[in-house]
């Protein structure tokens, strides 16, 4: 009985010992698994990114390019994304991605352990990877800061960083994040440009059907793309319905009436390459240049532009027009050959072995129908529609005949003009004609009419301000990208002689100097006349109305080259101009836009102005960077400068009311300790006139006056742009020019012919009281574009088309006459002098020796009128007729 306690004695230390070892044990792992989670930590923490990649989240943003009333005609985006604020994205929206994505986003601290266990689990069960457990938290580090690879390592930062996150930034703050970042397919990001690509709408105008739509897209965008794969999206959608009906977020009501919602995807919009795309192209270059091209990808620039889209349609339209002519004229023909029947048809179609056309591919086609589509209320308007065969598949073809297109452009809606060909001829059944086969919707397959001609054409029209209004650099933007209006040097030829005989001019010449048009031979030059002959003596006005080679050349050497190179610094020209004598013809390289600034020169009373294509650029933040408003603008933003100052004080005392204080004079500072930004209303005060969206709501509202005098510089007498003027207009009245003389019941017109050797170059540069306009056409290859095609008969026609209509929206006007001119009738008719240039030039001539009565004799002194300036008009008409 006494040994009983000693066996309890031996027993106790072993149990004592072993639970001591137990914990010591335990404490051991917890300290070593806490010091490999710590080295584990310290080790991936050591090399992650700076949260402030997402608290300075700066996205790539879509660059917007306006016309001149406001409408977008270009975009450019590196990624297709516009942000908005969290508060104007609807509650929809944002239930539908988190009961989708992350139903406990508002619970987990960025790494949700309860999802990854159930994540886990599914993916054994399966046998591979088929539900990730990601949170929107991780999500955003996924797409904002890390990349999108499955690997262990990726997933431990990814993890650290997520819970970084929550303690910086609020659950508003990353959903904020995450719904503008998302990608959501076809090429758009954030809910704000997916909501426009397919519904054409803002975010905040989608019901909950679409919002459910774009919620189910993050997990495989492309292949749930509404815009690929609808029927797939729509089942995606139900989904997320269903999602949203568990976590409360809608009832059983609005989940069936969600998917009784029939989902309209609007087509996607390429305005880049719809409405302007050689200007919208000079834009994008231009910005580029400007900015920087990291910064240009960034994006998020809004450029406001002086662009007047109708004009700049008509301008398009019509070297379409010009263009046809001249390959028609020369047998380069839209129609190969014509097949005569049926059997010749199906046997055409037949050797073609083409089952099935690829969009973008060039075919040879054969026209199989041609139904006139009735348009009762436009007489001058006849579209087309052609049944086009290609191999075994067929389609349609829209085209409008280019004589009765004319002047019906304007009549007809945008949907008239999507997808329009343009023929030189209406087609007939068995005609062959090149086709490139359009995007197929669906099983209905649609065709345009393929033309690659050898001519080109351009045209650039401003305004006397200097605006530009109009610009095409070629036939087609889709086949070539070349701006020839912008990029293109050519030789003007004779539409260069109107500097000469402005620099002339200056030197003492009048509209009745008597010039002589005979033969001229310098070194081994010898210049011939357009048409080879010479008219001996002939006045001035007579030399440059029919654009007399010889004269002018004589002129030149007259009044010397280099005179001529120093005076056309006048005219702003930038290329070099070598004082050589073939410079009276125009033999030298000069870029369109440089004719253009010349002639302005003319039409603005001597005034030299440089030709801008911007009104405003903003930058992603709303500052300014680049103003070409000019001044009267300017005091139009000083008095809203005044209202809105005035608003941004009401705002701050409202908000200080709201939080319980008193609003003292200190305003600024106290809009400081104000949690809300006024600037969220009003942007920076430093940029605050006018902020980007009531910049465009200015110019929606109808036509505002940008025109500033800083903008031009007075570079020639006013007198001789007067003059040379008149001399333009008899180009037309009684020249090479006469084609346009229909134009002037529309208002004053005067322009110039321009016509290089071997017909290599044509040219009309033209101006009214309120417009200047040149068009030039030619072959790339610099070859001749044809016999007898000058600028009369390629050029010219072009320049009346699009001013026919550009001159019915800017009609009338005239050009200023100095006080110090005076119109004298002569047997040339009733011709413009400068006072002074009478005075000096004309009596001077006159002063030594007349002929009276067949005999030179010295006049009296007392014949003259006196040289005080005071002459009346009478007597210099008097001298002037003797």
């Amino acid at each position: 009985m006494a040994k009983k306690p000693n066996k309890k004695l031996k027993t106790k230390p072993k149990k004592s010992k072993f639970l001591v070892y137990f914990v010591l044990f335990c404490l051991f792992s917890l300290g070593a698994g806490i010091l490999v989670l710590y080295a584990g930590y310290k080790y991936y923490a050591k090399d992650l990114p700076d949260l402030s990649v997402v608290t300075g989240y700066k996205p790539k943003l879509v660059t917007e390019v306006y016309s001149a009333n406001g409408t977008m005609i270009g975009e450019f985006a590196f990624e297709r994304r516009k942000i908005v604020r969290y508060e104007n994205i609807p509650p929809h929206i944002r239930n539908a991605f988190i009961a989708i994505e992350d139903k406990r986003f508002f619970e987990h601290e960025g790494v949700d352990l309860k999802s990854i266990i159930g994540a886990m689990t599914e993916n054994i069960q399966e046998g591979s990877w088929v539900r990730g457990a990601s949170t929107i938290t991780q999500q955003v580090i996924k797409n904002v800061i890390l990349t999108p690879e499955r690997t262990l390592s990726r997933k431990i930062k990814e993890a650290i960083l997520a819970h970084k996150i929550e303690n910086n930034l609020s659950k508003e703050e990353i959903l904020f994040l995450y719904l503008n970042h998302i990608y959501l397919a076809d090429g758009t990001y954030g809910v704000e440009m997916a909501s426009q690509n397919y519904f054409g709408k803002s975010a905040k105008d989608i019901n909950i059907a679409e919002a459910a739509l774009l919620a189910g897209l993050p997990k495989k965008p492309e292949y749930f793309s509404p815009r690929k794969h609808l029927n797939r999206s729509l089942e995606r959608q139900k989904v997320v319905l269903k999602k949203m009906v568990e976590s409360g977020y809608i009832t059983e009501d609005q989940r069936e009436e969600a998917i009784d919602y029939e989902i309209q995807v609007v087509p996607r919009k390429r305005i880049n390459y719809q409405t302007a795309p050689y200007f919208v192209e000079h834009v994008r270059k231009y910005l580029e240049a400007k900015v920087g091209t990291e910064a240009f990808l960034n994006g998020g620039y809004k450029v406001f532009t002086t662009l007047d889209l109708k004009l700049n349609d008509e301008a398009n339209w019509a070297v379409k027009r010009g263009v046809l002519d001249i390959e028609s004229r020369h047998g380069r023909k839209v129609v190969s050959k014509n097949l005569k029947n049926t059997d010749q048809i199906n046997k055409f179609r037949d050797t073609q072995k083409v089952q099935s056309v690829e969009p973008g591919t060039i075919y040879d086609a054969v026209v199989t129908k041609v139904t006139e589509i009735e348009k009762s209320n436009e007489e001058d308007v006849q579209i087309y529609t052609a049944q086009i065969g290609v191999g075994d598949a067929s389609g349609t073809m829209k085209y409008v005949v280019t004589t009765p297109f004319g002047r019906g452009i304007e009549k007809l809606s945008g949907e008239d003009l999507k997808g329009l060909s343009i023929s030189p001829i209406k087609l007939k059944v068995g005609d062959v004609i090149g086709v490139k086969a359009n995007s197929n919707k669906g099983d209905k397959k649609t065709f345009s009419l393929y033309i690659n001609p050898v001519a080109q054409a351009a045209l650039v029209s401003m305004d006397t301000n200097g605006h530009i209004l109009a610009m095409a650099g070629g036939y087609d933007f889709k086949t070539s990208q070349f701006n020839r209006a912008a990029q293109s040097i050519r030789q003007p030829g004779s539409a260069f002689k109107p500097i000469v005989y402005s620099a002339a001019l200056d030197k003492g010449y009048s509209e009745t100097s008597i010039l002589y048009d005979m033969p001229v031979v310098i070194k081994d030059w010898a210049p011939q006349n357009y048409d080879g002959n010479y008219k001996g003596a002939i006045v001035l006005r007579q030399a440059l109305a029919k654009s007399r080679n010889l004269a002018t050349v004589r002129v030149m050497l007259d009044i010397g080259p280099s005179y001529v190179v120093d005076y056309s610094k006048n005219f702003g020209f930038t290329s070099k101009l070598n004082p050589y004598p073939s410079l009276a013809l125009g033999g030298i390289d000069l870029k369109m836009m440089e004719m253009v600034r010349a002639y302005n020169v003319f039409a603005s009373g001597g005034k030299l102005v440089e030709p801008q294509f911007i009104l405003r650029i903003y930058d992603r933040n709303g500052r300014i960077i680049e103003d070409n408003t000019g001044g009267t603008f300017v005091s139009q933003e000083e008095n809203l400068k005044v209202e809105r100052e005035r608003k941004r004080i009401d705002i701050i005392k409202e908000l200080a009311k709201e939080q319980g204080r008193e609003a003292g004079s200190d305003l600024e500072s106290l809009k400081e300790d104000i949690l809300i930004d006024t600037n969220d209303f009003f942007g920076d005060s430093e940029y605050s006139f006018l902020t980007p969206n009531e910049f465009l709501d200015l110019i929606r509202e109808g036509p505002v006056d940008f025109s500033s005098s800083e903008m031009a510089k007075q570079t020639i007498n006013p007198e001789t742009a007067f003059i040379m003027t008149d001399l333009l207009q008899a180009v037309v009245k009684e020249g090479t020019g006469m084609k346009a003389l229909k134009l002037t019941n529309l208002a004053p017109v005067a322009g110039k012919t321009g016509t290089t050797n071997d017909y290599t170059d044509a040219w009309f540069v033209g101006f009214s009281p309120k417009l200047t306009t040149a068009v030039w056409v030619g072959r790339d290859d610099h070859k001749s574009l044809g016999k007898k095609e000058a600028g009369s008969r390629a050029a010219l026609p072009i320049w009346i088309d699009f001013m026919q209509e550009a001159l019915a929206k800017y009609p009338g006007g005239s050009f200023r006459k100095p006080s110090s001119i005076k119109i004298v009738s002569t047997p040339y008719g009733n011709i413009p002098y400068s006072v002074d240039s009478l005075r000096k030039n004309v009596l001077d001539s006159l002063r030594h020796s007349v002929m009276i009565d067949g005999r030179e004799q010295e006049m009296p002194s007392n014949y003259f009128p006196n040289e005080s300036g005071n002459d009346s008009e009478t007597e210099i008409d008097f001298i002037l007729n003797r």
